[in-house]
């Protein structure tokens, strides 16, 4: 048998990842998600997805959770300004103005506490909950969005560190 190399190893273990948070969340959305209206497997996949680290010498840090929190609240209030302002006046592409207050925001708040490397998924969130479908223009979709963040992060995390015990003792059979 041919040994594979630390790059192989480490792509090997990603696809089981993602794999296993697949399968998590697909489980997640048939046992509370019967009615397919609220999309858990949609937002929750996407965010496990981004929060899902490559590289096995990086963990998921759960600080990301704190990071989809942020975007995702910054979100609700971008979205609500669009949904009042779009409602109560006809300003043209008021929605692309608030969502680069939005992005601005989030990116500001990140730096300001010390979260800038997880920008990337406070901007998800932050999109994820502003940039929905507009047949389901509810502030209860928008607080839905939240969570199925969150579950997606939960996910993620739980899938890396339940990798990550496995790890050595593949290492070590795989290596010998």
């Amino acid at each position: 048998m041919t040994p594979i190399s630390v790059k192989q190893f480490a792509k090997i273990v990603y696809v089981i990842k993602i794999l296993l948070c697949a399968i998590m969340i697909t489980i997640l959305s048939i046992c509370f998600n019967q009615d397919h209206v609220s999309h858990l497997f949609l937002w929750g996949s996407l965010t496990a997805f981004l929060t899902i680290q490559a590289d096995i010498d990086r963990k998921v840090n759960f600080s990301q959770v704190t990071g989809n929190l942020i975007g995702s609240s910054i979100g609700v209030c971008i979205w609500w300004l669009t949904s009042y302002l779009t409602k109560q006046h006809s300003f043209i592409n008021i929605e692309y103005w608030l969502l680069i207050l939005g992005i601005v925001l989030t990116t500001t708040t990140c730096i300001l506490l010390k979260h800038a490397e997880y920008c990337g998924i406070a901007l998800s969130g932050l999109l994820i909950v502003t940039v929905y479908d507009v047949t389901h223009n509810t502030f209860e979709g928008a607080l839905w969005r939240i969570l199925f963040c969150v579950v997606g992060c939960v996910i993620a995390y739980i899938t890396d560190t339940v990798v990550r015990y496995f790890i050595p003792h593949l290492k070590n059979k795989i290596y010998k």
